[in-house]
């Protein structure tokens, strides 16, 4: 990011979403939520190439569509209070959950790693927190696209082997988590979303490390410390006991009040997930053997990164819990 004045967007991208944690109304939300997609927009332009310029379009469309839609459902509904419904739907097509996805995808293939990350995890950050400042009536309605997201999200990835298909179907499926985890104390969804994006932005510090496309070429490096590190930090992602992504699913399972095919789906989702990322990691996993374990080393930036993936939700747990 070296023009300047994509520090001013960035700026915009942040404050807005504050914005939206902060307002009291639904007219600011609407332009909290319009700033930030107008502050992403120009940073999806790192290289300033032809593909870039359609993504954002296929980007621009459903977050105009869900932006219209929900500032449409909010002034009509002092008429209609069944229109109150659109809300929360229009924020799950900006959350690109399932089954309002098929922008998702697309938008992802076409990123570079920086604005794809970002799209992973602060563009989140908006969006479900309009919905968790809904009435609890209206958040019990997306229970079942919070048990189709994670289904999907689990099915989607089986059949892929580039690592940012993989990334987005597993972006759906914790989707349907932190869907999930409005139907429970605040708490859970903060701490669900901040060991989401520990744990992907340590991902990310490994990734641009390397090109990689295929999970052949990532855990082809030389140092095995990295790949191992990698590893462990997938299989958190997937929810492997007992690593931090467990616990966070255990702890949603724990305080939702979503119906029992819900939490069935949920963990269904979650098992399927778990089962392309175990194949992802197995071969790097086994060729530890070959390394001598006990003699790797871990620079400064990469256990500092691994600490705060694994061990921050933990001590956030104990804050607002005990």
């Amino acid at each position: 990011m070296k023009s300047p004045h994509k520090f001013l967007f960035l700026f915009l991208m942040v404050t807005s979403t504050w914005m939206v944690l902060s307002s009291s109304n639904w007219l600011t939300t609407w332009m909290g939520l319009e700033i930030n997609m107008l502050g992403f927009i120009p940073l999806m332009y790192l290289k300033e190439t032809t593909n870039e310029s359609e993504t954002a379009a296929k980007y621009l469309v459903p977050q105009a569509l869900g932006s219209t839609i929900f500032i449409a459902s909010a002034t009509t509904a002092l008429y209609l209070n069944n229109l109150q419904t659109l809300m929360p739907i229009a924020m799950c097509l900006k959350l690109g959950a399932a089954p309002f996805h098929f922008w998702f995808p697309p938008v992802m293939a076409g990123l570079p790693l920086l604005p794809a990350f970002l799209l992973l995890t602060w563009q989140k950050i908006a969006p479900i927190f309009a919905i968790s400042s809904l009435n609890s009536a209206l958040s019990a309605k997306i229970l079942p696209v919070a048990a189709i997201s994670a289904l999907w999200g689990g099915v989607g990835g089986l059949n892929q082997t580039d690592i940012r298909s993989l990334l987005t179907y597993s972006s759906i499926a914790h989707t349907g988590w932190m869907l999930a985890s409005l139907n429970g104390p605040t708490q859970t969804l903060v701490i669900y979303i901040t060991a989401y994006i520990a744990i992907t932005i340590s991902i990310y510090s490994c990734l641009t490390t390397q090109y990689a496309k295929s999970h052949k070429q990532l855990f082809s490096i030389k140092e095995p410390q990295s790949s191992f590190l990698l590893a462990i930090m997938i299989l958190s992602l997937g929810g492997l006991p007992p690593l931090t992504g467990f616990i966070m699913k255990l702890l949603v399972l724990n305080f939702t009040e979503a119906g029992m095919i819900i939490i069935l789906s949920l963990i269904l989702g979650a098992m399927t997930s778990l089962f392309y990322y175990l194949s992802l990691t197995f071969s790097p996993l086994l060729m530890l053997n070959k390394n001598h374990f006990p003699k790797l080393k871990m620079t400064t930036k990469t256990a500092t990164l691994f600490l705060l993936s694994q061990i921050l939700p933990l001590s956030l747990i104990m804050i607002f819990f005990w």
